[in-house]
Parts: C-alpha cells; sequence; structure tokens
C-alpha cells in the first residue's frame, strides 16, 4: 500500500523512469513468492502466532528501512522491497493456519470474510491517508508511519 503511492513522488526525486518503477513494484512479490509455501509449513511445524508474529516483525522492520534503502540506491531498495515481501509471505499461510485450530468448521467461512475484509479495509485506509502524510511530511513519513504500527 505504502509504496503505491510513495512511488509517484520518490520517482521525481530519484528520477527514475518507469521500467525502474515496475521493477521497484515487482521486487516486494520475489520475496513474497518465496514465502508463501514456506510460510504454510512453518506454521504447521512451529504455529500460526509464532510465524505470523515474525511476519509482522519482519515487513515492519523493511518498511522502516525503505527510505533509507531508497537513499543508497536502487540495488538496496530492490532488496528491502524483497525482504518485506519476505515478511508479508508468511501472513497468510499463518493466518490460515491460526483459523484452522481456533474456529470451527462451521463458522470457518465467516471468519476468514472478516479477516479478508479486514485486510482490505486496512489498504482502503492506508491509501487515503497516504497522500496526507506525502503532502504534510514527504514520501518517508509514510514508511515510517506504517513500518511503526506493526513493531
Amino acid at each position: 500500500v505504502n509504496m503505491s503511492i510513495a512511488i509517484l513522488p520518490m520517482s521525481q526525486e530519484f528520477n527514475w523512469n518507469s521500467a525502474t518503477v515496475g521493477l521497484i513494484q515487482s521486487s516486494f512479490f520475489w520475496g513474497y513468492l518465496l514465502t508463501q509455501i514456506v510460510g504454510g509449513i512453518w506454521a504447521d511445524k512451529v504455529g500460526g502466532k509464532l510465524v505470523l508474529g515474525f511476519g509482522v516483525i519482519w515487513w515492519s522492520i523493511a518498511t522502516v528501512l525503505t527510505p533509507v534503502a531508497a537513499k543508497l540506491g536502487l540495488p538496496y531498495l530492490l532488496v528491502m522491497r524483497a525482504f518485506m515481501g519476505i515478511g508479508e509471505g508468511v501472513a497468510m499461510p499463518a493466518m490460515n493456519n491460526i483459523l484452522s485450530k481456533w474456529i470451527p468448521v462451521s463458522e470457518r467461512s465467516r471468519s476468514l470474510a472478516l479477516v479478508y475484509s479486514g485486510m482490505y479495509l486496512g489498504s482502503v485506509t492506508g491509501l487515503a491517508f497516504s497522500p496526507f502524510l506525502i503532502h504534510k511530511f514527504g514520501w518517508p513519513s509514510v514508511f515510517y508511519s506504517f513500518g511503526s504500527l506493526g513493531s
């Protein structure tokens, strides 16, 4: 969410072309893709709560460090975005693991719908709030504020 709004002022500041912007946007998914299956296996072995906690802390740290990485250069930013994807990639498998243990079978569809709705509500809220932060405090503020929410 944060990068989709912040990429506009960032691309102006760092003089990125559209190919570079696309590369940056996709780099999150490099890590995300790698940890989907691994996250499920890990959640089955050690429990979803632990894996979800790890993921939240990991992606929060990566989010807070994103402005630093961007200022160091494109390779650092790409790695940091992939790291963020690693942390976020374990979230869905971990949440499904938790819900499968805590929620009765007859209530799982409704509970999953609520969880996913909450995720999208967070995205909508973040997308609405990010332009205000950027306008008032600059693009790094989006990463600092959203990253601090998970810490």
